[in-house]
């Protein structure tokens, strides 16, 4: 008889490791169990059965790695033995029995056969959100699937509900439950079944409602209308349409097949089950990229691509394999690999062995053994790219899968203007075809050894750059630019004879200055290398030059000479494509979107980027982290701090796993995680991240210099963070050393946040010099700064105690930022909450709950800023004091205590704010 105290420690290492990924569970439990076997055995025997509550036709590669290795680790006649009891007993591998064949074209919407009640038990009729379940629809990767029919009353329809399986309704599976539902809120597309509602029911059962979709599945439909092969093709080009918005997303679908494409009544297709895709986790492991998901899930062995099985990383050329296999069937009825295959083992093992069959269908058959390639690196690395071909083979133009030559193209030529053709010489075609193929084939061998050789060149050049600069640190103190200038010297000596290839060094140098801030040298170095490409040494890069020289321009607010830089890159692109290239011209783009206020498109672009990387495996270096932290810009565009956050702090775990972790890189890093605390109201994990990147900014510079950027943040999070008198040492540090930099931008933010600071610790004199300060500064400046007198004018004016002067210039300030016109913007919080505070002191309890509403809506990214954001604590507080100035006690308890938790979280219970809200609270008792 095992005690409670037992099943509790069993139960706390089952949830431990249930967080550990599958590979490391083994090492984990040697070490948390600490020599007691039993416990070990009886948490094995419970991780067991979590891993088989998924469905029995999907199996886990936990499962299939430890029979695949075995048998890899046979010889020849003791696998052949292996193979024969698993072909007479399929129980061995796992498999039921019940489902072995290859094209199984029974299945409904969610994959699984139609039947009776799941796991034993019935659910009609149980009430779930606003709908009613009325029949089961199968199991999918993490639950039972319902159809169900809404009885809210609301508006009559069907849809498919979706719950969590009761095995895994642990913090794990409820985690990976609601990243689920989150996912799948961001696919907007036609092609793609959409979510109609999420919850928990009251007890604990938690479900996605999603659009139930009636229809066949897509090789049923096929078949059934008998589609010609143009219309099968057409009917594809939906499915990667679909795909590619979720790609475009960040999204990998892992188990795209048959059974969750459904095609409706009107030919409309519609992709299911997205949920056993996964987005980016935050581990640290440094093994994951933005557009690669977590291996060791379950799998369908028929559509699984080669790195799937030998447990590589997933990205969206595991996708476009599935979707090989799947137009390999539509085109055949067959499988590629898999025919005569009994089990689903016997299906991997001709997965990694067997080369596809060709079909003997022209071009069409160089489609497919492009996108089935067993290295994902040979593959289309894009959907797009896949769908251009497709719809190139419809056109009956050259698909890009096959050698460009000149004869290929002119039969597709022949083929599309016959009556033309028939009066050309065939004989003189051929002569210069031979011609030009012979030379176009070396033109483009010759382009790829050199681009290879460069890439060698390019990393040797690095590595002796960073060595030789490591033997000059020693000599005497050098900053970060000094750095910068005597590796450009000796770079530019030891390249000076290789034009071609010191163009390629210039853009890389252009490059680190343009980090550093220093746009000018970066600008020059760009113009030389141009120059150098233009006339013919290293032309191959001048797309790249362009598109550099445009993020340049973007750097100095030149926007409309950056478009044109770009558009130049993006055109020599089209005609030459190259994926370095292009990643740089897409980081360029998403740059400059996101400054025309289109974060939209900004996101698509710099995703493009990151999958471009992604599918060339470099997901190490440098330029990869940079492409992530642009993402994370791009997401704090659109307000989406939380998922911002999120990259920059897998960015950091990546810098660190690399040995990068005390870079100038890793600081930047740190200086966005700080910045975007702040927005999302984390005051005190502000304030120390901002510190340390205080502390390893003045570590670059042999003077101890901090740039202005880290100074005006660290001032600022140390306000919000209740530390006014750091504030003011640190606004006073940014105003005196922008002055000496001639930086008028930060001279103006240090003097107008003193202000502020000195008027909240009541020093008014010091708040009025500083003022005197700033109008001198003001009267030399040549555009009116109205909405920054307005406020340098309430807070003053509130120091002095002078509350309706105050209030009317915090109004006032509003209207300046367009408040009353309906523009609502982040900078509005902080004087929404202030003339809200001055309004309950006079009387003004309508307005100001109306001023904190909007305070309130501003801050509420998330369901996170509830509990954890410091701006929504402090809108709780000054609606408490309004309520209490109402009379109404109850409401204002309620809300205090609401309020405290997002305090407490934030800022902790020393903080100001904390400090009187508990002191409210107690009255009210």
């Amino acid at each position: 008889m095992k005690t409670m105290e037992r099943w509790s420690e069993v139960e706390r290492l089952l949830a431990a490791a249930l967080e550990v990924p599958t590979k490391d569970r083994d090492g984990f439990l040697e070490r948390a169990c600490a020599g007691d076997t039993e416990l070990r055995n009886e948490v094995l025997s419970l991780l067991r059965a979590h891993d088989r509550s998924g469905p029995l036709e999907e199996l886990s590669l936990e499962f299939l790695e430890p029979l695949i290795g075995r048998a890899f680790n046979m010889g020849e006649e003791e696998r052949a033995a292996w193979r024969a009891r698993v072909a007479t007993d399929p129980s061995s591998t796992g498999d039921t029995g019940s489902d072995s064949g290859i094209v199984d074209k029974s299945r409904n919407q969610f994959g699984d056969r139609e039947g009776g009640a799941l796991g034993g038990y019935s659910l009609e009729g149980v009430g779930i959100g606003g709908y009613t379940l009325e029949r089961p629809l199968g199991r999918g990767g993490m639950g039972s699937v319902w159809l169900a029919r809404r009885t809210d009353g609301r508006f009559e329809g069907f849809a498919a509900v979706k719950l969590l399986n009761h095995a895994l309704s642990s913090k794990t599976g409820q985690e990976r439950f609601r990243r689920e539902g989150s996912m799948l809120a961001r696919l907007a597309h036609p092609g793609i079944a959409r979510l109609l509602d999420a919850g928990v029911t009251a007890h604990g059962q938690p479900y996605i409602v999603l659009e139930h979709v009636d229809g066949q599945r897509i090789d049923a439909f096929a078949d059934e209308k008998r589609l010609s092969r143009d219309a099968r093709l057409r009917l594809f080009l939906q499915v990667l349409a679909a795909v590619g918005h979720a790609h475009a997303n960040l999204i990998v679908h892992r188990d795209l097949k048959p059974s969750n494409i459904l095609v409706t009544a009107d030919g409309t297709v519609k992709l299911l089950d997205f949920g056993i895709a996964k987005l980016l986790e935050e581990d640290g492991s440094g093994e994951r990229t933005a557009l690669t998901v977590e291996g060791g899930r379950p799998l369908t062995p028929e559509y699984a691509a080669p790195e799937q099985v030998r447990g590589e990383a997933i990205t969206t050329a595991t996708d476009v394999y599935a979707l090989g296999v799947l137009l390999y069937g539509l085109l055949s009825g067959r499988h590629p690999t898999g025919e005569g295959r009994r089990t689903p083992v016997e299906t991997l093992h001709a997965l990694l062995d067997v080369e596809p069959t060709r079909l003997e269908i022209g071009d069409l058959d160089a489609v497919l053994t492009k996108a089935l390639r067993k290295a994902a690196r040979e593959r289309y690395q894009t959907v797009a790219t896949f769908a251009d071909d497709v719809e190139r083979y419809l056109r009956r133009e050259p698909v890009r899968a096959r050698p460009d030559s000149l004869w290929y193209r002119a039969g597709k030529f022949v083929r599309r203007n016959r009556s033309v053709v028939a009066a050309m010489c065939i004989t003189f075609v051929a002569l210069i075809g031979a011609t030009y193929f012979s030379v176009k084939q070396m033109r483009e061998a010759e382009r790829q050894r050199d681009s290879a050789v460069n890439e060698r060149r390019r990393g040797e050049a690095l590595r002796d750059f960073e060595n030789s600069m490591m033997s000059r640190l020693g000599a005497r103190p050098i900053t970060m630019r000094g750095l910068l200038d005597e590796g450009r010297t000796i770079l530019e000596k030891e390249y000076d004879g290789d034009p071609a290839f010191l163009g390629v060094i210039l853009v890389d140098m252009a490059q680190r200055y343009d980090e550093v801030g220093d746009s000018y040298v970066g600008q020059l170095l760009l113009a030389r290398a141009e120059s150098l490409a233009v006339a013919g040494q290293g032309n191959e890069n001048l797309a790249e030059i362009r598109c550099q020289i445009a993020e340049n321009l973007r750097g100095r607010n030149k926007l409309d000479d950056a478009r044109r830089a770009l558009e130049s890159g993006e055109s020599m692109l089209r005609d030459h494509p190259d994926p370095r290239a292009e990643m740089v011209c897409l980081t360029s783009r998403s740059e400059i979107e996101a400054l025309s206020d289109h974060a939209d498109k900004a996101e698509v672009a710099i995703r493009r980027a990151i999958a471009i990387r992604d599918s060339l495996g470099e997901t190490r270096q440098a330029g990869y982290l940079s492409l992530l932290n642009t993402l994370a810009g791009s997401f704090e565009s659109q307000y989406r701090f939380r998922e911002g956050l999120a990259v920059y702090r897998h960015i950091s775990a990546l810098l660190d796993t690399l040995g990068r972790g005390n870079t100038f890189n890793s600081v930047v890093v740190q200086f966005n995680t700080g910045t975007t605390l702040i927005n999302l109201g984390e005051f005190a994990e502000a304030e120390r991240t901002l510190h340390r990147v205080l502390e390893r900014a003045a570590q670059t510079d042999s003077t101890g210099t901090i740039p202005l950027r880290p100074l005006g943040a660290y001032a600022q999070a140390a306000s919000l963070n209740g530390h006014v008198d750091s504030s003011v040492k640190y606004y006073r540090l940014l105003a005196d050393q922008a002055r000496r930099e001639s930086d008028t931008t930060f001279i103006v933010r240090g003097l107008l946040g003193l202000v502020r600071a000195q008027a909240r610790l009541g020093r008014v004199a010091d708040a009025r010099k500083t003022a005197a300060e700033y109008g001198v500064l003001r009267a030399k400046l040549p555009k009116p700064l109205e909405a920054d007198d307005e406020a340098l004018a309430a807070w003053l004016t509130r120091a002095a105690g002078d509350s309706a002067a105050a209030y009317q210039h915090f109004v006032n300030v509003l209207k300046l930022s367009g408040y009353y016109d309906g523009k609502r913007t982040l900078q509005q919080r902080q004087t929404l909450v202030a003339a809200a505070e001055i309004g309950i002191g006079f009387g003004k309890i309508p307005d100001a709950m109306h001023l904190l509403g909007d305070a309130r809506a501003i801050s509420a990214f998330d369901s996170l800023a509830e509990t954890r954001s410091g701006y929504m604590g402090d809108v709780g507080l000054l609606q408490g004091r309004a309520l209490l100035a109402r009379g109404d006690t109850a409401a204002a308890r309620a809300t205090l205590v609401k309020a405290r938790v997002a305090l407490m979280s934030a800022a902790g219970a020393t903080h100001p704010r904390t400090r009187e809200l508990d002191s409210l609270v107690a009255r009210i008792r």
